[in-house]
């Protein structure tokens, strides 16, 4: 589920894991509260960030685009292997209306590791998994099986 709570972009720990995790914890109550297992923010400037506790990945036009790191999203170490698997378009001007009109998208964590998004807001997304993501989904699986390292 979308929230109103904000991402700041700038703060001076903008992308670091901090120990004040209350924001974040509001926000996801938000999202239960919904029926949501995640909240996605966007940042201040209206851009989409991230989850609680995810990267964000959407399709749009058939293109694998994740927000940026400068929306302040954190640099998350599911992120960054799916980035090296998959041919990604790093983007700042995605919005959380894009992520709800997308052809697909996806969670990632390290707990989640590569999580298809079924539903935003209650509506439903086209493809759940969809191709793009059946693709990570497969080459992510692939990289856990040749190495004790992901």
């Amino acid at each position: 589920a979308t929230v109103a709570w904000r991402r700041n972009q700038d703060r001076p720990t903008s992308g670091a894991k901090v120990t004040s995790a209350l924001d974040d914890v509001l926000a996801l109550a938000e999202a239960r509260r919904q029926g949501a297992d995640e909240a996605v923010l966007a940042n201040t400037s209206g851009a989409l960030a991230e989850g609680t506790g995810s990267n964000v990945f959407v399709v749009v036009d058939g293109v694998l685009a994740p927000p940026s790191l400068s929306t302040g999203c954190l640099p998350g170490i599911t992120r960054d292997l799916v980035c090296e698997l998959a041919a990604v378009v790093e983007r700042d001007d995605l919005t959380l209306d894009d992520l709800r009109h997308a052809d697909e998208a996806f969670l990632t964590s390290s707990t989640r590791d590569v999580h298809p998004v079924a539903r935003v807001d209650g509506v439903a997304l086209r493809a759940a998994p969809g191709p793009v993501t059946s693709e990570v989904l497969s080459s992510f699986a692939a990289l856990q099986r040749s190495s004790s390292d992901p």
